[in-house]
C-alpha cells in the first residue's frame, strides 16, 4: 500500500522523536571518540534542567557492535571501581546497583543476594530499591524493565529468584519507562526543600528529592547502551541532581526509550580507557574522600557494569570429542557425570625413556564415593513421592519407590556427604597402584606430603591413601594434614581463604541460562513424571521443573556410590537416551558454576611447580598428594588445557565435546610423574601428566617421547596458562 506524502513525513516526525539525539560539542559539552561503536560525552557548566552547575560524565554503546559486551561484576569482598576496571581490562567501568540487602544481583547465572526474605526492613535500611531492573545476556541483548512496580518486598523476591536471565540487578528509581519520563514524578512535587529535608536519610522521598552525585543507565530504541554519571556535592562546579533532574537531563539530551536510576551518591565512580586520571582512568571526582577535589575518593561497593572487547578469533582445541553422545551410548555409565563410579581397571602405560626412572609424583584427587553431598538429593523426591502416596496418585513403580526411599533416608539423613565404604577402597586402590607403577619414588629415604581440604569426606580419602601407602611402602616416611595453610593446595575457592588469587571476573560465554538450557534441550518432563505419577503435573504441582529434575538426576546418577545393599530401584526413572539428555544439561551447568574457579585454583598449579621444584633441588623422592574437591579436578583441567578442556565452543550444544564432568568421577586424580635420567646419566627431567590413571597430553604443548614432557617446558606452559586467570 502506498502512502500519502502527508502520512510519510508524519511517520517520520513520530519516529524522530524517538530517535536518540546525543549532544554535539559546544554549550558545555565535549565529544570523543573511544573506540568504534562507543563514545565519551563530558558536560561542564550552567545545566538549563537543573539552573545549576554539573559535571557530567556519559558513555554510549552502540548495541549492534559485536566487538563488544556489556557486563555485570559482584565482588566480595568489595571493590572499587578503578580496580574492576583494571582487572578486567575493561574499556569502561561504572559503580551498579545499591547494597545487596535492598536489591536482587544475580551475576552469570548467580543469585548473590535477592533481598531479605519476607521481611521489610525498619528504617534506616530502605526496602523500596527493587522497582526496576536491568537484565544482560552478558553480550549485547540488555533490557531495563519496570518489573517491580507496584510489588510487595516479598512478591519482588519471587518475581526476581523466577527470572531466567543470567544477570539481574535491580534499582531505583525507573527514570524513563517506554518513553514515559516517570522518574520526573518519583518524588511528591508539594513536598518543599524544607520538608525533606525533615524526612529520614533513606526516605525514598528525600534520598531521590534532594541534589546528589547520580549513575544510571539507558537504553534508546535505536539499541545504544548510555552509562552516566553526575557529580555532585561540589558547590559551583558539580551540584548534583535529583531523581527528576536526572530524568529530564537524560530525556533532552539522549531520549532514551529506558532508564534507570543506579547507586549514587559516595558510591557513583566512572572509569573510561585513556580518560580521567592517568592512572585509575577515573573520570568523575567521587565524593568518598569527602572535601577533597579529584580523582581518588572512590567507594568499595559489590557491583559494576563494564564494558570488555571480546575475543575476535577463537583458538583451535587441542582435542574435540566429537562423539560424545555415541560413546555415552556405548557406555551409559559416563551419563552419571561427576557420580560416575571410578574405574579401577589398570590403564596402558606407555615405558619411561631409556635411562630415565620415576622419583617423585606431584597429585590432586577428589575425595571418593559418598552419599549425595546435599539432603536435597534424597528429600526432594522424597516429598514429591510422599504428597502422591498421599493422593493416591502413584504408579505402581512410583509406590515400590517411595517404600525404598522412605525405608533408606532414615538412616541416610544422618550420612548426607559422608565417604562410603567404595570411596575409602577407590583411594586405597589408587594408591597401591602409584606405589606398584612407580616404585623408585617411594624407596628408603623418601617422604610422603598429604593434605586436605576441610571437608571429612576428603580427609578421609587421604588417609585411605596414606594408609595404603603406608603398607605397599614401608620404608617411606608419610604424614598427612589439613590446616588454613593447606587452603590454596586443596580447596582454594573457599569462600573464607585468606590467601585466594585474584584475577579477570569471569563470565558465561553462553547467552542461555541452565534452566534456559534445560527448558529448550530436555522435552520429556511429563514422560519422567508420568512413570512416577498417575497425573504427572499434580505430581511436579508448583515445585520448579528445572530444579526438580537438578535433583533427580543427582539422585539417580549418585546411587553406584552407594553401598550395594542401599541402592535403590531408580532404573525405570529415565530412558537412557533422556539420561544422557540430562547429563548434557547439568554437564552445562556445571561448566557454568566452575568456570569462575579457574583463578582460585591457579594456586594448586603454583603449589605444584614449587613443590616439584623443591624436591628437584633436594632431591627427595615420594610424593606430595592433595585431597579435595570434584570442581577443583575440572577448574585445573580448564586450567592445563588438559585433553582439550581450555577450549571453548561457539555454540553452546558442543560444549559436551570438549567438557565432560565424567572426567572428574568420583576418586578423580591427576598426578604429574617426574622422571630423571638414572644415575651418571646426562638429560632433562621429564614429566608425564595421567588423568584418573590415563595418560593425558597438555594442550597443544610437544612432547618429547610417547607422553612424555621436559619439565622446563612444561612450567613455561603452566606459567603462561595461569597467567590467563590470575593477576599476578
Amino acid at each position: 500500500m502506498k502512502l500519502s506524502r502527508i502520512t510519510t513525513l508524519f511517520l517520520l516526525l513520530v519516529c524522530s522523536l524517538h530517535l536518540s539525539a546525543n549532544p554535539k560539542p559546544g554549550n558545555g559539552w565535549t565529544v570523543t571518540p573511544i573506540a568504534e561503536g562507543i563514545t565519551y560525552y563530558t558536560f561542564s557548566g550552567i545545566d538549563e534542567v537543573s539552573g545549576v552547575a554539573q559535571q557530567v560524565f556519559v558513555v554510549d554503546l552502540d548495541l549492534c557492535n559485536p566487538k563488544y559486551a556489556f557486563r555485570f561484576t559482584y565482588s566480595d569482598p568489595l571493590a572499587i571501581t578503578s580496580d574492576v576496571f583494571a582487572r578486567n581490562n575493561a574499556i569502561v567501568a561504572m559503580n551498579a546497583t545499591y547494597e545487596p540487602t535492598s536489591v536482587a544481583i544475580k551475576v552469570n547465572g548467580t543469585m548473590y543476594h535477592n533481598m531479605a526474605k519476607n521481611t521489610v526492613f525498619d528504617e534506616p535500611v530502605p526496602n523500596w530499591k527493587s522497582e526496576a531492573a536491568i537484565c544482560t545476556d552478558g553480550f549485547r541483548d540488555v533490557r531495563i524493565s519496570f518489573d517491580g512496580k507496584g510489588k510487595s518486598i516479598k512478591e519482588q523476591r519471587a518475581f526476581y529468584a523466577s527470572m531466567p536471565d543470567l544477570n539481574i540487578f535491580t534499582s531505583s528509581p525507573m527514570l524513563v519507562d517506554d518513553f514515559d519520563p516517570v522518574g520526573a514524578r518519583f518524588v511528591d512535587p508539594s513536598l518543599t526543600s524544607e520538608d525533606l529535608k525533615q524526612l529520614h536519610y533513606e526516605s525514598p522521598a528525600r534520598h531521590q528529592g534532594v541534589r546528589h552525585p547520580r549513575s544510571a543507565v539507558a537504553k534508546t530504541q535505536d539499541d545504544h547502551l548510555i552509562l552516566l554519571a553526575v557529580d555532585g556535592r561540589r558547590a559551583g562546579i558539580g551540584e548534583g541532581m535529583t531523581a527528576k533532574e536526572l530524568t529530564l537531563f537524560l530525556v533532552k539530551w539522549f531520549n532514551p526509550q529506558y532508564a534507570l536510576n543506579m547507586d549514587g551518591g559516595g558510591s557513583t565512580s566512572m572509569a573510561v580507557r585513556g580518560q580521567g586520571d592517568p592512572n585509575t582512568h577515573i573520570v568523575n571526582y567521587p565524593t568518598d574522600n569527602k572535601r577533597k577535589y579529584d580523582h581518588a575518593g572512590e567507594r568499595s561497593v559489590p557491583t559494576h557494569f563494564i564494558i570488555v572487547e571480546l575475543p575476535q578469533t577463537q583458538e583451535e582445541p587441542s582435542k574435540v570429542r566429537e562423539n560424545i553422545r555415541e560413546e555415552i551410548r556405548s557406555n551409559p555409565a559416563l551419563a552419571n557425570g561427576e557420580d560416575l563410579v571410578y574405574d579401577l581397571k589398570p590403564k596402558a602405560s606407555a615405558k619411561a625413556p631409556k635411562g630415565y626412572e620415576p622419583i617423585f609424583i606431584e597429585h590432586y584427587g577428589r575425595h571418593g564415593s559418598r552419599y549425595a553431598y546435599t539432603a536435597k538429593t534424597y528429600t526432594l523426591p522424597l516429598e514429591m513421592l510422599r504428597a502422591g502416596a498421599k493422593s493416591g496418585n502413584l504408579t505402581a513403580y512410583g509406590e515400590k519407590l517411595y517404600k525404598e526411599l522412605d525405608a533408606f533416608w532414615q538412616k541416610a539423613q544422618y550420612q548426607v556427604g559422608d565417604l562410603t565404604p567404595l570411596g575409602w577402597k577407590q583411594h586405597s586402590e589408587i594408591a597401591r597402584t602409584m606405589v606398584k607403577s612407580f616404585p623408585g619414588a617411594f624407596g628408603k629415604g623418601s617422604s610422603v606430603d598429604a593434605c586436605s581440604s576441610a571437608s571429612v569426606r576428603s580427609i578421609l580419602s587421604m588417609s585411605a591413601a596414606c594408609t595404603s601407602i603406608a603398607r605397599e611402602a614401608p620404608k617411606a616416611d608419610v604424614y598427612e594434614h589439613q590446616g588454613t595453610l593447606d587452603i590454596q593446595a586443596t580447596r582454594p575457592n573457599m569462600g573464607k581463604n585468606p590467601f585466594r588469587y585474584k584475577g579477570p571476573d569471569t563470565m558465561f560465554p553462553y547467552r542461555e541460562s541452565p534452566e534456559q538450557f534445560f527448558t529448550r534441550r530436555f522435552k520429556g518432563v511429563n514422560d519422567v513424571l508420568g512413570r512416577l505419577f498417575k497425573d504427572p503435573v499434580e505430581g511436579l504441582g508448583k515445585r520448579n521443573a528445572y530444579e526438580t529434575f537438578f535433583y533427580l538426576y543427582m539422585f539417580v546418577a549418585g546411587m553406584n556410590s552407594l553401598p550395594e545393599e542401599e541402592r535403590m530401584d531408580v532404573g525405570g526413572i529415565f530412558t537412557s537416551e533422556e539420561f544422557a539428555t540430562i547429563w548434557e544439561i547439568d554437564n552445562y551447568e556445571r561448566y557454568r558454576e566452575y568456570l569462575p574457579y579457574r583463578t582460585s585454583c591457579c594456586s594448586i598449579v603454583d603449589d605444584m611447580i614449587a613443590k616439584a621444584d623443591e624436591r628437584l633441588v633436594s632431591r627427595k623422592r615420594g610424593a606430595d598428594l592433595r585431597f579435595g574437591h570434584d570442581h577443583v579436578v575440572l577448574s585445573l583441567l580448564m586450567i592445563m588445557d588438559l585433553e582439550g578442556f581450555g577450549f571453548m565452543p561457539a555454540k553452546a550444544d558442543d560444549l559436551a565435546k570438549s567438557f565432560q564432568s565424567f572426567r572428574s568421577p568420583m576418586a578423580a586424580n591427576i598426578q604429574f610423574v617426574f622422571y630423571a635420567p638414572k644415575k651418571g646419566k646426562a638429560g632433562d627431567v621429564l614429566v608425564k601428566v595421567l588423568l584418573n590413571g590415563e595418560e593425558a597430553s597438555l594442550g597443544s604443548l610437544k612432547p618429547v617421547d610417547g607422553p612424555y614432557y621436559e619439565w622446563t617446558a612444561v612450567k613455561d606452559y603452566l606459567a603462561k596458562r595461569t597467567s590467563l586467570f590470575v593477576t599476578r
